[in-house]
């Protein structure tokens, strides 16, 4: 039986309560491993947490190193916003004791050239000469007075806390060395609560390490996170202030430019990789706001959606070509020209996609993100099976997660080697799956066998031939009453 199955680990997350010195910083006296003599730290937060040191150093992605040998190396941390902050080149040391009870990680950012410390730090990070993550073992005493060690816990007092497994429990420390060596002290609101809550993660991350816990999704597989960031932050600075300032959808734009300029950002990367600029169709279109962001971008394409939006006047770009109006019969479609199709949440037509991508010819790949559950006959009484638990590809678990699979399964029966990403957008539905390389091409056995399933499809009704009816049934029942 595994430790996840006999500790309940909401007994260990619930057991954050940290003691804060935020107005009167604790001086560290005891010269911790790591600290050398002429640094003075101050701890600000401290925690009992219920884990050895080992899932510390597996939660900090540091490899323990046998013996005390430190390890130094630098990171350079990309700021969201990059039309205000600077990137940030940080040192990080790992220290070790040799009896594994101690051990502690501190950040130190790095001054450019030419400026002070001050003027280095970006908005985002503590305004410190450094700060420091700490574990110890050895504050804590070995006891069995559980009774009194719950009073204790209760008044937070973690250093006179005894666990009652003592050999999987420790101390979290946050220690920083200030700015000033005379003003210690963490005043700001904003500041207290950012170090607070990166107590917090460290504290369940180690928790979750412990209990075996694997991160579920998998992002950056396809592209490089570097890669995305600086492209995503290229397209918002270009079009994002102007695209929410004259949104003119009832959508909430905040939600929607921000999520396309992402995936955007994400199919550009992606492309990249080829040796051309791919041509591409976005099937069901919706706000059209995706074929924009690629065409203003320089990729040639269009968008189909059964109905046009009011921002497609905007977004046309003068093409009137660029957005087009169409209901699809997804098993007529094929487009033996094109070098990817896109569905972006485009509904009953998900799992079309890959199969009109295999009939476009061997050129033609796609990606899909999939969302609402359709089937291949356009309706949302497909049966899913849930009874598997959380995928470990995917991370996700119940209708989403056998969606995804379905899809995929079709993908793979067209010939696709299917591969899949999980997106950084503001949406719960973020699993992109990508067919770009074929195993084999489809034959006619199969493409008839999918097409089957799919031969009652009737595309869906827009908004304004719903309303249309809406008023007609209406009408019907008014005339019938005055018969």
């Amino acid at each position: 039986m595994t430790e996840a199955e006999t500790v309940d680990p909401q007994t260990l997350f619930t057991q954050f309560a940290p003691n804060l010195f935020f107005d009167e910083p604790k001086k560290s006296n005891d010269r911790p491993v790591g600290a050398s003599n002429q640094e003075v730290w101050y701890t600000v937060a401290e925690q009992s947490v219920p884990t050895t040191i080992h899932p510390f150093w597996k939660t900090i992605k540091a490899e323990i190193l046998s013996n005390s040998n430190d390890r130094v190396i630098q990171r350079k941390l990309i700021p969201k916003r990059k039309s205000k902050d600077a990137p940030l080149v940080e040192t990080i040391e790992y220290h070790y004791d040799d009896n594994n009870d101690r051990g502690r990680v501190i950040y130190r950012p790095v001054v450019e050239p030419g400026k002070t410390l001050e003027t280095t730090l970006p908005f985002y990070y503590p305004k410190v000469k450094a700060y420091s993550f700490v574990y110890d073992a050895t504050a804590l005493p070995r006891s069995h007075n559980n009774e009194g060690n719950k009073d204790n816990l209760a008044h937070g007092n973690h250093e006179d806390h005894i666990h009652e497994d003592d050999e999987d429990q420790g101390i979290l420390r946050l220690q920083i060395i200030p700015i000033n060596d005379d003003q210690p002290a963490i005043k700001d609101s904003k500041m207290q609560y950012a170090l607070k809550t990166i107590l917090h993660k460290l504290f369940k991350w180690c928790i979750q390490t412990r209990l075996g816990y694997k991160k579920r999704a998998r992002h950056d597989t396809l592209v490089p996170k570097e890669t995305y960031v600086n492209m995503y932050q290229h397209l918002k600075a270009k079009y994002a202030n102007d695209l929410v300032s004259n949104w003119t959808e009832k959508t909430d734009p905040q939600k929607f430019v921000f999520e396309d300029i992402g995936i955007a950002s994400y199919l550009i990367c992606l492309w990249q990789q080829e040796d051309r600029k791919p041509t591409f169709i976005d099937l069901g279109c919706g706000n059209g706001l995706l074929t924009y962001l690629l065409t203003s971008e320089g990729y040639q394409g269009y968008g189909i959606d059964v109905a046009e939006r009011k921002i497609w006047s905007k977004l046309r770009n003068g093409k009137d070509d660029q957005l087009r109006v169409e209901a699809l019969y997804p098993a007529q479609a094929i487009y033996p020209s094109t070098d990817w199709l896109i569905g972006n949440h485009a509904d009953e037509l998900v799992p079309w996609i890959p199969l009109i991508a295999a009939k476009s010819g061997a050129q033609c790949k796609f990606m899909v993100i999939p969302c609402c559950f359709y089937g291949l006959d356009g309706t949302k009484r497909l049966v899913l099976n849930t009874t598997n638990d959380i995928d470990e590809e995917s991370g996700v678990g119940g209708k989403y997660k056998a969606y995804t699979r379905y899809v995929k399964d079709i993908a793979t029966r067209c010939g696709f080697q299917v591969e899949q990403d999980h997106l950084r957008i503001p949406s719960t539905k973020n699993i992109a799956i990508v067919g770009r390389k074929r195993e084999s091409l489809i034959d006619m056995d199969t493409l008839h066998s999918i097409e089957t399933a799919g031969s009652t499809f009737v595309p869906r009704k827009n908004d304004r031939d719903k309303e249309l009816e809406r008023r007609e049934r209406k009408r019907s029942k008014i005339e019938k009453r005055t018969v």
